[in-house]
């Protein structure tokens, strides 16, 4: 495990799956801790794909590419290149055993700064192959929701930084082209279980470069700076009434039910050419 620290606050970083372990304020503990009740993740890493590989596996060029959900990232494990009092950086390249799942060499370095108050975390994805590279990246950070005793998850909402008008797309095993209506020239969406009865909330074409998580009944918050990111995610476990919520930017979602094989075709892939990187970050800031 990596230990970072400042004056304020404390991360624990695990290098199998470059995944964020624990995120402190003065000993209060943001980051949901997992249990095998509900949902044991905590901040997993999304790549190269995000969602459910379609049945029978994508096509491409003569190959087929069939992976876990959401990728292998998640359960690779990553090395770390540097590592400082408040600061390390991993990287994952492809692999034999990757090469297998998905026919494109990667290196992706994922880099953790805290700041005064809060997180910084850091994507790089490099195409060092010659001919262009697909891929999706993502974030799936899940945060206690209550963030303080006496606090119920009822008590908390999820505040964007504009005004929005958007659709939430509907999940079942794939997205299924259904969407429904969850803002209409609001910023706030209020909290409760049922919102997730049919799976997570999905959103694209969001306004807003910023979210908070918050309550009138407590002080404490989290607030999640995503600029760039096309598709977000919030998501609870459903029928569990489990005490937390991801807030995930996305590049990319899920395939829709009846989508050709096509991996060239999959919503949201980044199209990467040969020789070029791209990068992306997201901050967290603690209240």
């Amino acid at each position: 495990m990596i230990n970072l620290k400042n004056n304020k606050l404390k991360a624990l970083i695990d290098p199998e799956g470059a995944e964020l372990k624990s995120l402190k304020v003065n000993e209060r503990e943001y980051l949901w801790q997992g249990d095998t009740a509900s949902w044991n993740g905590q901040s997993p890493q999304l790549f190269p794909v995000i969602g459910t590989t379609i049945e029978g596996g994508w096509d491409y060029t003569g190959k087929t590419i069939i992976m876990d959900n959401h990728g292998f990232a998640r359960k690779s494990l990553f090395s770390i290149v540097e590592q400082g009092d408040d600061s390390c950086l991993l990287r994952l390249r492809d692999s034999e055993k990757s090469l297998k799942e998905y026919p494109f060499p990667f290196i992706l370095e994922i880099g953790y700064q805290l700041t005064e108050s809060g997180l910084k975390v850091s994507y790089n994805v490099e195409n060092p192959a010659a001919h262009e590279m697909l891929f999706s990246l993502g974030a799936h950070p899940g945060f206690n929701c209550p963030l303080t005793e006496g606090t119920a998850f009822e008590d908390y909402y999820l505040e964007f930084e504009k005004n929005e008008s958007i659709s939430r797309r509907w999940k079942k095993d794939y997205l299924t082209g259904e969407s429904e209506t969850i803002l209409s020239d609001s910023n706030r969406i209020d909290l409760k279980h049922s919102l997730f009865d049919r799976g997570a909330i999905i959103l694209s074409g969001l306004n807003s470069d910023s979210i908070i998580l918050k309550s009138e009944k407590s002080s404490a918050s989290v607030r999640m700076d995503f600029e760039g990111f096309p598709d977000f995610g919030i998501w609870t476990i459903a029928g569990k009434s489990a005490p937390y919520v991801c807030l995930e930017p996305w590049f990319g979602v899920d395939s829709t039910e009846g989508d050709s094989r096509d991996f060239e075709k999959k919503e949201g892939l980044i199209r990467l050419q040969g020789k070029e990187d791209f990068s992306c970050s997201y901050s967290l800031t603690l209240g």
